[in-house]
């Protein structure tokens, strides 16, 4: 079985697995987040909030993205525990090449610093590692 991998940086330190990869920043991006790729071709990437946008103006400026670069992206609230720290949960769904593809949103607040966290796949991607995914947003709830 695959050993999991560690990441610890900018104050977040969670396991994955190590067939995941680490994808390279650019400047512009800077070094407060961390996307990783599943060999599939999804992703799960955490960005620390430097904007200090309103949680509403994050969930705009993600859901403005698809809808330019996709059509019909169909927009979902999803239930959060306020006692877990999410702030605020939304999934979009939306078709790139016949695939339908998940992504999930969900803004952290940690210890008074928010976090926009994204898990994104194709549907039988995102099923198969919706517990991979669960269980990194947990560590960083701990």
């Amino acid at each position: 079985p695959a050993m999991p991998a560690t990441f610890d940086s900018f104050g977040l330190k969670f396991l994955y697995p190590d067939n995941w990869s680490l994808l390279d920043r650019s400047e512009s991006e800077g070094d407060q987040g961390v996307t990783l790729e599943l060999p599939s071709g999804g992703f799960f990437s955490i960005e620390k909030d430097r904007d200090g946008q309103s949680i509403e103006q994050i969930v705009e400026a993600i859901a403005s993205s698809f809808e330019n670069d996709y059509d019909d992206v169909e927009r979902e609230e999803l239930a959060v525990d306020s006692q877990q720290q999410i702030e605020r949960g939304v999934e979009f769904h939306f078709y790139y090449l016949d695939l339908l593809i998940i992504s999930r949103l969900l803004i952290l607040n940690r210890e008074g610093i928010r976090y926009v966290v994204q898990m994104q796949a194709e549907s039988r991607d995102f099923d198969s590692n919706e517990l991979v995914f669960e269980a990194i947003v947990k560590q960083l709830l701990a």
